[in-house]
């Protein structure tokens, strides 16, 4: 009876653990296929004398896979009277699109009114209104919402609109697309799809490096390396960030130089008690000895014999209590 009870306990339990995991997993994938429609009281566009515009060209998109953003930014809208849009028209235009498994938030007013007037706001200040303005022209734009000075390539399938960049105010380095928003003079809202390719010098190992080796200009490189989110920030970008540091673990030749993989070294004062090593021709002998300089792990001290102040000489230090001289 007790193993009949307890059999049906752990079945029970393994169900309990099975619901959980697809309770969890449920919830993960509908937060990854959220996406957030936002459109604001008033919008100003140009109909170019047609009432259709697309969802895109009005909202802002954002969450949910790229091709349900896609689909949704490309439904094509429309007024009765040329300047107003209703919140109803708007969520049965979306119950048509083809955003598959997707739950969509939309965030506007009742109704909202397009407008095309004379426009002098307070618009972004980082670049003047340009005509025939082309995707190189965008790239000092896009390293200054995220902050880089690396490089970053551009790419879209239609000509950059004229006007102010007013949308998005960051992005995050790695971004593989985003989708501006410019404002003419006149106040007319254009967007924008590109495609985004981060590029940045990394440091790697131009030889092998093993753990505890000090990383110096000698035995690292550079090379141009795509960068993506994940990576963004995890490696060294120039000699100043490792040059000294002590290497975590084995590095490869041409493997990239992690920053969590070096650690900054400890400065061994002058004074300090080590033992002194010197090999010759298979022998090794040891005495111990006092530091007259500072140095850490790697560096070229000079150390003389305890027991003979006159004897100094030039050894390298291999660890907290070893240095080594080397012995033509």
């Amino acid at each position: 009876m007790q193993n009949f009870l307890r059999t049906g306990l752990n079945y029970a339990l393994r169900l309990f653990y099975v619901s959980i995991l697809i309770f969890l997993t449920a919830q993960e994938i509908s937060a990854a296929q959220n996406i957030k429609i936002e459109i604001p009281e008033t919008i100003y566009i140009d109909l170019n004398n047609n009432d259709e515009f697309t969802l895109g060209d009005i909202a802002k998109i954002t969450g949910g896979s790229r091709e349900n953003r896609k689909a949704l930014s490309e439904l094509v809208l429309y007024t009765d009277d040329g300047h107003t849009l209703t919140r109803d028209f708007v969520l049965r235009a979306i119950n048509t699109s083809e955003a598959a498994d997707a739950r969509i938030e939309l965030f506007m007013p009742t109704k909202i009114f397009l407008e095309e007037p004379e426009f002098e706001g307070n618009l972004t200040e980082t670049q003047e209104p340009a005509k025939n303005r082309t995707l190189k022209d965008l790239e000092p734009f896009i390293k200054n919402l995220a902050s880089w000075n690396g490089e970053v390539e551009i790419s879209a399938n239609s000509q950059v609109p004229d006007g102010k960049i007013i949308d998005p105010t960051s992005i995050i380095v790695g971004t593989p697309g985003v989708t501006l928003r410019f404002r003419d003079e006149n106040g007319r809202v254009k967007s924008l799809p590109v495609r985004l390719t981060w590029y940045q010098n990394i440091v790697m190992a131009s030889r092998n490096i093993n753990k505890g080796d000090k990383l110096t200009t000698g035995n690292l490189m550079t090379r141009k390396q795509k960068i993506s989110k994940s990576s963004s920030g995890l490696y060294a970008s120039n000699f100043n960030e490792v040059v000294g540091f002590l290497a975590e673990k084995r590095f490869k030749q041409g493997e990239p130089i992690t920053l969590n993989s070096v650690s900054s070294p400890r400065i061994l004062k002058k004074g300090r008690t080590v033992t002194i090593i010197a090999r010759y021709n298979g022998a090794k002998v040891s005495t111990a000895g006092i530091l007259m300089d500072d140095g850490a792990v790697g560096d070229w001290v000079r150390v003389r014999r305890a027991d003979n102040k006159k004897a100094v000489l030039r050894a390298k230090i291999l660890s907290e209590n070893l240095v080594e001289v080397l012995v033509q």
